[in-house]
Order: C-alpha cells, then sequence, then structure tokens
C-alpha cells in the first residue's frame, strides 16, 4: 500500500508561511511604530524650528509701541500694511495656516494683525480660548520655554499646531504674541508617507526572503520530513519483509541522524521481535510448567473438607492463597494413629518452583518423621539434619508442628522461628501464646529444636498461620498486624474453622485493597470438641423455610 504525501507536511509548509507572514507583520509593525515616532518627533522639531523662526523674525521687527497705539485708535496706517503684506508674504512662503499678531487677554484673545480680515475689521476682533490655550498663550507671553509647540482642536481645521513668540515694547515689557498655525493633516501626512515607503520595503524584503527560504526548507526540512514519515507508517507492514529501511536523506544535520538512527531502530526492531517471538514461545512453556507445579503443589496439601468423615471429636480447615502461581507455604494435617493428630503450618523462603520444590521435600520429610512415632522436636531435628546434607541454595523453613492427643487435648508443639499461634478458650476470646521459639529448619547444622507442651480442652480452638498474614501491606505499606488479625477472629469467636478462616481473609481484603499481595497467605483452624464428642444436631429448619420447602 502507498501511501499520500503527508498532510502534516503541507502543514508544516503552511506553518512556516504563516509564520514568517506574522513575522513581517510583526517586525513591519514595530518598524513602523518605532520610525513613525521618530519621524514624528522630528517633523514636530522642525515645526517647532520653523515656527519659532517665523514668529521671532516678526516679532523683533515689530514696534510694540505701535501696537498699543493701533489698539487704542482702532485704525490701521502705512506701517501696519507693510506688516500686513510681510505676514501674508511669509505665510504663503512657509504654507502655513495662518500668521497673526494678538494680545492674550483675561477671557478673550484679541487680535491686532491677522490676513483673514481688513486692517479695521481685525483690530480689537475678539476670540475665545480653545481648550488649555489661555495657559499656554499667557505662559509663551511671558517667555515660557517647555512648550514651543500647542495642539488644539479646531471645529473647522480639525487639530492645528500654534507656535508663539513675544512683542516687547520700548520699556522691554511683552505686549504681544506673534502666532502661527499648521495644519496638523501636514504632519500626519508626512508620517503616514514614511510608514507607507517602510512598509512597501518591508513586505518586498520579507517576500524575497520568504521564496528564498521556503524553496531552501522545503528541500532541507519538509521533503526529509515527508520520506521519514511515510518510512514510519510503512514500518509496520514491512517488518515482515526481508527489507528494512535505507536512509536516502543527506541533509547534513539533525533529520540525516534521525534518518541514521530510524534504520538503526527498525533493524534493531526486527530483533527485538524475533527474540520476543522467542521469549513468548519460552514463556509459554514456563507458564505450563508453573501451572503443573502449581497443581502438583496443590494435590499435595490436604484440600477435602470435612477432612475426617464420621470423626466429631475435633473441627479442622485449612487454606492457602499463594502470591505467585507457585507459593512457599505449606500446611499439613494427619492421624498418626487413631488417637493423635499431626498439625504443619510452615514457610518456605522464597516463592516460585524452587521455594515449590523445597517445601514438597520438607513436607514428606516431616509427615514421615512423624509418622514414624517422633516428637515434633525429633522429627524437626532429623529433618533439618537431612535437609543440611544437600542445600546449595540455602533454603530453609520456618515450621509450627504439634502433635495432639485427641483423648486428652494434650499436645507437643515445636516452633521453629514461626509465628506464634493464636489460642480460645471455651466461651473466651483468641489470644496469642507468645513463648521463645528455635531458629528456622535448614538454617544451622545439629541443631537441636525445643518443645512444649499444651492442653486443650472441649471447645477450644487453635489458628495458626504464616507471615503472610500479619504482614500482608496496604497501599500505603502499612502491615495488617496481629491486632487486627486478633479483630478479625474474634468478630466471631464461636464460629467454625472454615468461617473463621473466611473472616480473616475478608479483614485482609478490606485493609489491602488493590494492593498487590507480597507473600503467600496460609491459615489453618481447628475446634477440640473432646473425644465424648458427637454429631452435632442438624438446626431445626424455620417455618419460613418449611414453607418453601428449603
Amino acid at each position: 500500500m502507498r501511501f499520500k504525501r503527508p498532510a502534516f507536511a503541507r502543514s508544516i509548509r503552511n506553518k512556516l508561511l504563516a509564520g514568517f507572514v506574522l513575522t513581517t507583520i510583526i517586525i513591519a509593525g514595530i518598524i513602523c511604530y518605532v520610525t513613525s515616532t521618530s519621524y514624528r518627533a522630528k517633523i514636530i522639531e522642525r515645526y517647532e524650528y520653523v515656527g519659532m523662526g517665523i514668529t521671532s523674525t516678526i516679532a523683533n521687527r515689530l514696534n510694540g509701541d505701535q501696537i498699543m497705539r493701533y489698539l487704542n485708535a482702532g485704525e490701521p496706517d502705512g506701517y501696519y500694511d507693510i506688516v500686513l503684506d510681510e505676514i501674508n508674504t511669509t505665510q504663503e512662503q512657509f504654507d502655513a495656516l495662518y500668521i497673526y499678531v494678538c494680545i492674550p487677554e483675561e477671557n478673550d484673545v484679541l487680535y491686532i494683525w491677522s490676513d483673514h480680515f481688513s486692517g479695521e475689521e481685525t483690530i480689537g476682533f475678539t476670540t475665545g480660548y480653545a481648550q488649555g490655550g489661555k495657559e499656554w498663550m499667557q505662559g509663551r507671553l511671558y517667555g515660557r520655554e517647555d512648550e514651543l509647540l500647542k495642539f488644539v482642536d479646531d471645529p473647522v481645521f480639525g487639530q492645528i499646531a500654534t507656535a508663539a513668540y513675544p512683542v516687547h515694547n520700548s520699556q522691554g515689557r511683552p505686549v504681544a504674541l506673534v502666532c502661527v498655525d499648521f495644519l496638523v493633516d501636514q504632519i500626519n501626512t508626512e508620517v503616514l508617507t514614511m510608514n507607507l515607503i517602510i512598509v512597501t520595503c518591508v513586505f518586498t524584503l520579507m517576500l524575497i526572503f520568504i521564496v528564498v527560504y521556503s524553496t531552501f526548507a522545503n528541500r532541507h526540512l519538509v521533503r526529509p520530513i515527508e520520506k521519514l514519515t511515510t518510512a514510519a507508517k510503512e514500518l509496520t507492514e514491512n517488518l515482515d519483509k526481508d527489507h528494512a529501511y535505507k536512509s536516502d536523506i543527506h541533509t547534513q544535520d539533525e533529520l540525516e541522524e534521525l534518518s541514521l538512527a530510524f534504520e538503526k531502530m527498525d533493524v534493531e526492531l526486527r530483533d527485538y521481535i524475533d527474540q520476543n517471538m522467542n521469549i513468548t514461545a519460552a514463556q509459554e512453556r514456563i507458564n505450563a510448567d508453573l501451572d503443573t507445579a502449581a497443581n502438583i503443589q496443590e494435590s499435595q496439601l490436604p484440600s477435602t473438607f470435612p477432612a475426617f468423615p464420621g470423626r466429631y471429636d475435633f473441627d479442622i480447615y485449612a487454606s492457602m492463597t499463594p502470591a505467585k502461581t507457585v507459593g512457599g507455604d505449606f500446611y499439613d494435617f494427619f492421624l498418626v494413629d487413631e488417637d493423635h493428630l499431626a498439625l504443619v503450618m510452615a514457610d518456605v523462603s522464597g516463592k516460585g518452583i524452587p521455594a515449590s520444590l523445597f517445601m514438597m521435600i520438607s513436607k514428606l520429610l516431616i509427615q514421615s518423621r512423624v509418622m514414624m512415632g517422633e516428637s515434633p522436636a525429633e522429627a524437626l531435628n532429623n529433618t533439618n539434619a537431612q535437609l543440611m546434607q544437600n542445600n546449595a541454595a540455602h533454603q530453609f523453613v520456618t515450621v509450627w508442628l504439634a502433635v495432639i492427643d485427641l483423648k486428652t487435648g494434650k499436645g507437643i508443639a515445636a516452633n521453629a522461628g514461626h509465628e506464634h499461634p493464636a489460642i480460645r478458650r471455651a466461651n473466651g476470646k483468641y489470644e496469642l501464646v507468645v513463648y521463645k521459639h528455635s531458629p528456622p529448619v535448614a538454617t544451622m547444622k545439629r541443631m537441636k529444636f525445643k518443645e512444649h507442651e499444651f492442653e486443650l480442652f472441649p471447645g477450644d480452638s487453635l489458628f495458626v498461620y504464616t507471615d503472610g498474614v500479619a504482614e500482608a501491606t496496604d497501599s500505603n505499606n502499612e502491615l495488617y498486624g496481629a491486632e487486627r488479625m486478633l479483630e478479625a477472629l474474634n468478630k466471631n469467636p464461636d464460629a467454625k474453622p472454615k468461617e473463621i478462616l473466611k473472616n480473616v481473609m475478608d479483614g485482609i481484603d478490606e485493609f489491602v485493597k488493590d494492593a498487590e499481595q507480597f507473600d503467600d497467605i496460609t491459615m489453618l483452624s481447628i475446634t477440640y470438641n473432646g473425644p465424648d464428642a458427637t454429631k452435632p444436631e442438624e438446626p431445626e429448619a424455620s417455618e419460613d423455610e418449611q414453607e418453601t420447602g428449603n
């Protein structure tokens, strides 16, 4: 199957083009803003210079005393006309809107010379101040230099820039102002023209750059990416073929390195798939072996209940939940003879098949020794000696082993590094039986294990377990612990052994929730009923059960 040109490759071109255009707009905008701001300032500075030149030249040539006489007489003369002609000539020469001579009074501007009216009409003519004009004109009259050019809004001409210079009388006192008005449109037009020139130049240069760079990017970026994309999409279809990806990208940069890395990845991926297929086949064989081992292990543990039909002097139940397919824990119980019951609870170090094999050997050795009539301590002594003869893996096993005389309830127990059992006296609660125990089996040669006596009375119960119970861990790495175990046992202490184990397992599940099980969980519970116990009576059916036939 052939792939079409990747859509994202065209998208790269579009993104590059959009990026260049956006960059051009931003650069042009920044250049225009900076340039127009600077250029506008230069133009204003030029108008300030021209305006001050015009007004100062005219002001210095005027007779301040004559201005006051015109104001008092209200009639022009020959000198008045000469000044007016000079004002008109200067106005045309510098393309000014107006040039006039005025006196800024308290509330109005009083005109002396202006080309807008004849002399008689101008002398004494008044107008109001534009916004902010009064302070500025009176300031200029008295020589304030902080604002040489004043911008005001005229209802007819729009925005106007005004420059002014004072006229002094013979005593040196300022008596009037020579003012010149320029249309701000002239300034804006010059700035706009400059911006258009800048934008045209920038866009022309950027267009040339875009064409050149797009050609370069297409050859050295987009096309190599297209090749890599096509190769990546075809990779899964070509894995079952003999030919792998061959790099033909020669950009002498990171894209060429990426192409070579992709070629190497293709080869390594093929090798990995071959190895993974072999590993998967091997793992399937291992899983089959583990399942077989688990079935064999399970078959070696007593799993049929009731275990001794027809016997009512005791009730027993046990379970094992391995952390892996094959566990290292084991339990056992068997009749040595008609009057003696042996109980075993053990935990082999490690997990998996090695622990399972060591568990089966340990179980058979312990059982055979007890069946030969040896006491718990003797059985562990001899089992330890046999296991230590060939223990290259340095495995060991913790064991709790007891033999109970079912006629008297008296028992003998040996604890080789195992958990403390819990006992419940009739009508009482479960409590731990804490005592000093011996080291685990298969840790030292010629080990002598200790044993102790105990006694069960009718109605008493015994609970033994592996460390997977107390050390069950939740997601916060908190242990279940012996206290929680006792709470679960005493939830219903009168329950039968099967329900006792269920209560403990429910407590563990509620505590650990979704946390992973790290160790085997193995438990055994026995209730001693006494030698005179008979078959318990079946509970009578309730009226509802009788009506329904249940």
